[in-house]
């Protein structure tokens, strides 16, 4: 756990640090993440609708994302679903964060190590918000029947300005689903980044202290034995004979 508190841009500072790599995230507090905010809890939609394998939309706008990798106290389950919404361009207050289940062909890299989560992360993470903003605008164009250039989209809300038509990502949804994945879409510049270099609670913080997540010692599974290194009782001795039987 990293905290930084200067006088300086703090939020230049946290932006450049997160863009290095690393699942850090600089500002955070576990005991500010226990604290239940006003308006934090969002009311489940009727029907969820999935655009890719990183994030479903419900049908009253509010958005699931899934962080591939699992937390091991660097903060990725947090850092990655933030790089989703970043291109999706939803309000974070409106993103719920899931643990994803290992799958392979769906996810790449999903293990915690060496630091290299954001790193090897951020283009596919990035591709899945942008793809998914893409699909939202362009099922508001057929919508609308209007250009798919024309349609804007900030804070999860699409916006037609010639009309003046605008509409919440959960009404498109459902159409967006049925459209294809496009295979190359545009990406933010990072000057307009508003949730990527920002400080934000950690997703599962009251859980972590709390004792609720499940961690890899809690895995049961049934017949599962329990394997321990035996150490030797004294510096320097070595092991001279022992009963394996059992064990096989």
């Amino acid at each position: 756990m990293t905290v930084v508190r200067t006088t300086f841009d703090r939020r230049s500072f946290i932006k450049s640090t997160f863009l290095a790599g690393g699942g850090l995230m600089l500002g955070f507090s576990w005991l500010a993440s226990c604290k239940i905010q006003p308006g934090q809890a969002l009311t489940l939609p009727d029907e969820w609708f999935e655009i890719n394998a990183y994030l479903k939309i419900g049908d009253n706008g509010v958005v699931t994302i899934m962080s591939p990798n699992p937390e091991f106290g660097s903060n990725v389950k947090t850092s990655m679903p933030m790089i989703v919404a970043e291109e999706l361009d939803i309000d974070w207050d409106r993103v719920i964060v899931e643990q994803a289940d290992f799958l392979p062909k769906r996810y790449d890299r999903q293990f915690t190590g060496g630091s290299q989560g954001i790193r090897q992360g951020w283009d596919g993470l990035r591709m899945a918000g942008a793809s998914a903003r893409q699909m939202l605008r362009e099922a508001a164009a057929e919508a609308w029947q209007v250009p798919v250039a024309e349609i804007t989209a900030k804070e999860g809300v699409l916006y037609h300005q010639n009309s003046g038509k605008e509409a919440g990502y959960g009404e498109m949804a459902s159409a967006a689903s049925l459209i294809p994945v496009p295979e190359e879409v545009e990406l933010k510049d990072v000057k307009d980044f508003t949730i990527i270099g920002t400080s934000r609670k950690n997703v599962d913080g009251l859980k972590i202290v709390t004792g609720q997540p499940l961690y890899g010692l809690d895995y049961y599974k049934e017949g599962t034995l329990t394997a321990m290194i035996v150490h030797p009782p004294a510096f320097g001795m070595k092991l001279k004979s022992f009963d394996d039987s059992v064990a096989r």
